[in-house]
């Protein structure tokens, strides 16, 4: 005769009890053994989960959230995501351009920003350099260009190019150009120095040790850094164009205020499909590399 499967409230009442047991009970700790007995420390999780809790009510206290409001809004959300995956196919037409447009941009700023990378990686690096006067400032204001973030600097330069994809080219220059700056430098400081030092007690000057000891060493991290960044740059560009930068963000901006749902659906699909061609991509290419 098959034992009667437990209900959910007996289900609930043992795992509560095999939670809270350990820190009412010391027996429920001790393990005893021929040779000794070991008592185990209170577990900590019941103590993060309080703390978790207590986070949580000092955050919706310190943002205002109104969880009444909230959980009373909730069919409005759901009315919007099925609409989001009913996407208007009809809509494809209008988004070539300025999909292209970000795809341009991508391209663009991925290529240039990478190129003036490179000079200031090598001042950033302390075993080419070698004197801290010149690649600690270096390192310093490339930090501080770092912290603005690409939708600021979107913004800030509407106000010298105006609206449209140059903005947005030139953010996601300076982005690209700040990051792959820091993390070639990271990667010269790692190689090995012996054929540069080689190469220049030969007569060479710094240019041409470079070329011949550290380029070959680097130039696969490199490719692949450019490449990552180019995925990136891929969705800041659809992300720019809320702030009148270009690109198909400015379409999505604009479904987006005219609450054409179904219209952002089909954006979005696209951007998916987008984004997934190029990681795909990216990722063939980089296992090339290394």
């Amino acid at each position: 005769m098959s034992k009667e499967k437990p209900s959910f409230f007996d289900r609930t009442k043992i795992v509560l009890r095999d939670t809270l047991t350990p820190y009412v009970s010391k027996k429920a700790r001790t393990h005893k053994t021929d040779a000794f007995e070991v008592v185990e420390p209170y577990p900590i999780g019941l103590y993060v989960f309080i703390v978790l809790i207590i986070v949580f009510i000092l955050a919706i206290d310190a943002t205002n959230v109104d969880l009444i409001m909230f959980f009373g809004n909730l069919d409005n959300m759901w009315r919007i995501i099925s609409r989001l995956f009913n996407p208007n196919f009809g809509f494809i037409g209008r988004m070539w351009g300025p999909l292209i447009e970000t795809i341009q941009i991508s391209i663009g700023s991925t290529i240039i920003g990478a190129i003036l990378a490179v000079p200031v990686a090598i001042f950033s690096s302390s075993n080419i350099v070698k004197k801290s006067i010149i690649y600690n400032p270096v390192r310093f204001i490339m930090s501080l260009i770092r912290t603005i973030p690409v939708l600021v600097y979107a913004a800030m330069l509407m106000f010298i190019v105006g609206l449209g994809a140059m903005a947005g080219f030139i953010a996601l220059t300076i982005f690209t150009f700040t990051i792959v700056a820091k993390m070639l430098y990271e990667i010269i400081e790692t190689v090995d120095m012996l054929p540069y030092e080689a190469i220049e007690s030969t007569g060479a000057n710094k240019f041409q040790a470079i070329r011949t000891a550290i380029v070959p060493q680097v130039l696969g991290s490199y490719l692949s850094i450019v490449l990552y960044n180019f995925e990136i740059n891929i969705r800041s560009a659809s992300i720019i164009g809320f702030v009148g930068a270009g690109g198909i963000g400015l379409l999505l901006n604009d479904r987006i205020s005219w609450r054409q749902y179904e219209d952002v659906g089909m954006i979005l699909l696209v951007l998916f499909a987008l984004i997934i061609l190029v990681e795909t991509l990216s990722r063939y290419l980089r296992k090339r590399l290394t």
